[in-house]
């Protein structure tokens, strides 16, 4: 049995040693401190023996991906990292999907959900045109694309989960949730338009990203949907 307050501080401790990482060393060593920092998580799941397998594998895919950016230049590796990312966040999906499936939304919440659907997709048609050419290959778009929508179905979840239950539960796994969109869209702005200061909210993000999905999986699935809030 872990201490209480143990998650806490490995993710400090994962947090000051990123940072101080970013700062002093090159960009491959703070890739493997990125991979050290999901193995830890992924260790810590483990020993924690949580039984929900889609996050256990949400999880090996993260890590996995975390190997891909060694060789993230390469077109074909490239493209593997960004697969191995689609799948772990439907699979973030498929987590809560069960308790989304009786969510009813009425005309106003419909509406809510095309505009934040379509903010979303604007947003990333964007930041697919601002890619430098020197970094375009077969498919990219094609990627990006898929890519994208696995985020905006990630964030409609989180959106939906926290609505529906108003919880600490929900509130772990939206937060999560969003601080991997944030992270991703923080290491697009420092990778691809060179911006090195945004791997800085890019790490933090995903670090508590990371350590928020194990505090949301370790609680109880007691939780009640909150009468006034069951819809979107």
């Amino acid at each position: 049995m872990l201490p209480r307050n143990f998650l806490a501080v490995i993710t400090a401790i994962l947090l000051l040693a990123n940072f101080y990482i970013i700062v002093a060393f090159d960009l491959e060593l703070s890739r493997w401190a990125r991979l050290i920092s999901t193995t830890v998580f992924l260790f810590i799941l483990l020993f924690k023996r949580i039984e929900n397998r889609k996050m256990l594998a949400a999880f090996i895919f993260l890590w996995i991906s975390d190997f891909g950016l060694f060789q993230y230049e390469d077109p074909f590796v490239n493209s593997g990292t960004f697969l191995m990312r689609i799948t772990s966040y439907l699979l973030l999906v498929l987590v809560v999907t069960p308790e989304l499936q009786k969510l009813k939304a009425n005309l106003f919440q419909k509406l809510i959900f095309i505009t934040v659907f379509t903010l979303n997709l604007a947003m990333l048609q964007m930041l697919v045109g601002m890619v430098p050419d020197r970094f375009v290959y077969p498919g990219l778009n094609i990627l990006f694309y898929i890519y994208g929508f696995s985020m905006i179905s990630m964030v409609i979840a989180a959106i939906s989960y926290s609505n529906r239950y108003s919880d600490k539960t929900s509130f772990y796994y939206t937060a999560a949730t969003l601080c991997l969109v944030f992270s991703d869209i923080s290491s697009f702005i420092a990778y691809y338009l060179e911006f090195y200061e945004f791997y800085f909210p890019d790490r933090i993000f995903y670090i508590l990203g990371l350590a928020g999905l194990i505090k949301f999986i370790t609680m109880g699935r007691s939780h009640k949907a909150v009468a006034e809030l069951e819809s979107l």
